[in-house]
């Protein structure tokens, strides 16, 4: 859950690195053959892998046991489903909501969920929305 928050927030802020383990980079070989431009962060939590692959920047999460989180990569407001778009642009409005990040995650059992965050004058506002386009408020942080 800390590393959706993380991720959904745009936080990138990695403590404490540890070595990652060979599960995780033999997982990570496996699973994204073409990644090219790799990178790894790792904290106590979790390990991050970035890379672009199919011309797409993407992140993968893994946990501290070596299993994959989820993917994640940022997508086009546009691109969310229908049924959220219409909710969050009649109750989320500009300029009093400003659009900061959209991100499509997809977790290691393949179910796709979406994480749009706002900037207000004295808040950050994160929604998560289903495949379905069910929205509800996933953070709250005061600025």
């Amino acid at each position: 859950m800390m590393a959706l928050i993380a991720l959904a927030t745009g936080t990138s802020a990695f403590a404490a690195p540890r070595t990652i383990s060979n599960k995780v980079t033999e997982h990570f070989s496996a699973s994204f053959k073409n990644a090219k431009n790799v990178t790894w962060k790792s904290n106590d939590r979790f390990d991050k892998v970035s890379f672009m692959l199919a011309g797409e920047q993407v992140d993968a999460f893994y946990d501290v046991e070596g299993d994959l989180i989820g993917t994640s990569k940022t997508i086009g407001f546009e691109k969310l489903p229908k049924s959220a778009l219409e909710l969050i642009t009649t109750k989320y409005t500009f300029p009093e909501h400003q659009l900061k990040d959209c991100i499509e995650f997809t977790s290691s059992n393949n179910e796709k969920n979406y994480y749009v965050s706002f900037e207000k004058k004295n808040e950050t506002l994160v929604l998560e929305i289903t495949k379905a386009g069910v929205v509800s408020v996933f953070a709250r942080n005061k600025k």
